[in-house]
């Protein structure tokens, strides 16, 4: 008798995992399961496999979500991330296994007991940032600590970026994932970090002018800048007391600077709505966040306003003119908030197009004491290109891994219990190994 495998949500995270899953159902007898909203969009990545069923998921229908992780042998959860506690709230009742690429929330860290008192692991923080990060940490870190080194700092930063053939734009960057939330960095939350031994908070307006020059071999140069809580990592991969550890983004060089005069003006603020008369330019929509530039001034004045604002670069201030930000143009979006507005012109702009390609970068930095007391610093980085525009690299590295791991729970490779973290040797060693088999693997260098 097959078992059966549920996937809630078939959007553009989830293609690389299910046709994973399909290659595999075959010979490792299990069915694939695929819900959405939009059912067609279920059925189009099911692709007519023999293995795999498709159904129509109300995801805020309690019953029907729990009817089908009842009857799931294991279930993977892509749907947004404030559903998922009601979903393991769903798979400790049903018994069920419950994997999830999303971090940890505080409602779910709280259900551990439950957990395990069902027998069941909610395994959350596997895609790739979290996720591959943490594999790729630990098995250094660990790697480290059993030649008795100690390590001083660890610095870590991802982007999901377009790639080298399809960089078209100055700005560097195209979207790969959700770009609500890349139109909303920044928004809300500080950054905290640890800097030669003392704790910075870095306030949302300073986000992107303290940004770090990153080097990835076989990539190019980026900006890496700190998001959110990177202190509670000291706790999560046992570096209590480390000197420095700093967790972040990766953008294109030169992309903070634009993006930072864009924060400062207020142009992506989601806390406003506006409603733009008709025939208003964007010129004169930029001129509304500059106090006492007239409405009528031309592109030069807005521009020069702008500078006095934000305190932009000549090279940031040509990033926001590319956008056409002090251009004649008409917005076609008139109403909403002004990330709204925003992120209607971006989607224009910075969508992947016909043959675009993206790119995964990820990478990592250890500086450590050797037993004898020398100074060294280890580098391991991570690029990986998409196939095409349904099988991107975002899709793949955050796909990839929850496939490997759910095949390792059919196999009975892995049988933990509770609230987890993919952090353990017996998850991220075989998970690795696993990535590497599909091309996602991670080069190391050696220095002092």
């Amino acid at each position: 008798m097959s078992r059966r495998i549920v996937i809630l949500g078939a959007g553009r995270s989830s293609s690389s995992l299910i046709r994973h899953l399909l290659q595999n159902a075959e010979v490792e007898n299990f069915d694939v399961r695929i819900g959405d909203l939009d059912p067609e969009l279920a059925a189009r990545k099911a692709e007519g496999h023999p293995r795999a069923t498709t159904f129509a998921l109300d995801a805020k229908n309690p019953d029907a979500r729990r009817s089908e992780i009842e009857h799931a042998d294991l279930v993977i959860s892509m749907l947004p991330a404030f559903l998922h506690p009601e979903v393991a709230k769903d798979a400790i009742a049903t018994r069920t296994p419950l994997i999830t690429p999303s971090y940890l929330s505080p409602e779910i860290k709280a259900m551990d007991a439950a957990a395990k008192a069902a027998g069941i692991p909610i395994l959350n923080e596997l895609g790739l940032d979290p996720g591959i990060d943490h594999l790729s940490a630990m098995e250094v870190i660990d790697g480290l600590r059993a030649e008795g080194s100690t390590l001083t700092g660890f610095e870590s930063y991802t982007g999901g970026l377009v790639a080298p053939e399809s960089d078209d734009n100055p700005w560097h960057y195209k979207f790969t994932w959700n770009p609500r939330n890349v139109v909303l960095a920044g928004q809300g939350s500080s950054a905290t970090f640890k800097e030669s031994g003392r704790i910075r908070v870095l306030p949302p307006h300073r986000l992107f002018k303290e940004v770090t020059a990153v080097e990835v071999p076989g990539a190019g140069r980026f900006e890496g800048y700190a998001n959110r809580d990177s202190l509670a990592y000291e706790k999560i991969y046992g570096l209590e007391g480390i000197e420095s550890l700093v967790r972040g983004t990766l953008r294109g060089d030169g992309f903070c600077g634009g993006w930072d005069a864009i924060f400062q003006l207020g142009m992506n603020r989601d806390d406003a709505s506006v409603s733009l008369p008709k025939g208003t330019s964007w010129r004169e929509f930029t001129a509304g966040f500059t106090g006492g530039v007239p409405r009528h001034a031309d592109a030069a004045d807005v521009r020069a306003a702008v500078q006095d604002i934000t305190g932009a670069e000549a090279r940031s201030l040509d990033l926001l003119e590319d956008l056409g930000l002090f251009s004649e143009d008409i917005p076609s979006k008139l109403a909403g908030t002004p990330a709204d507005i925003l992120q209607d012109l971006l989607e224009k702009k910075w969508s992947l197009g016909e043959g675009d390609l993206d790119m995964i970068v990820m990478w990592h930095r250890f500086r450590y004491r050797t037993s004898d007391g020398e100074t060294k610093v280890k580098t391991s980085h991570l690029v990986h290109i998409g196939e095409d525009e349904v099988h991107t690299a975002m899709s793949l590295t955050v796909g990839l891994p929850l496939a490997l791991a759910a095949r390792m729970w059919m196999r009975g490779d892995w049988n933990d219990t509770g609230v987890l973290l993919p952090t353990s040797p017996g998850l991220y060693g075989p998970l690795l190994q696993g990535l590497a088999q599909e091309g996602v693997s991670f080069t190391e260098s050696e220095g002092h």
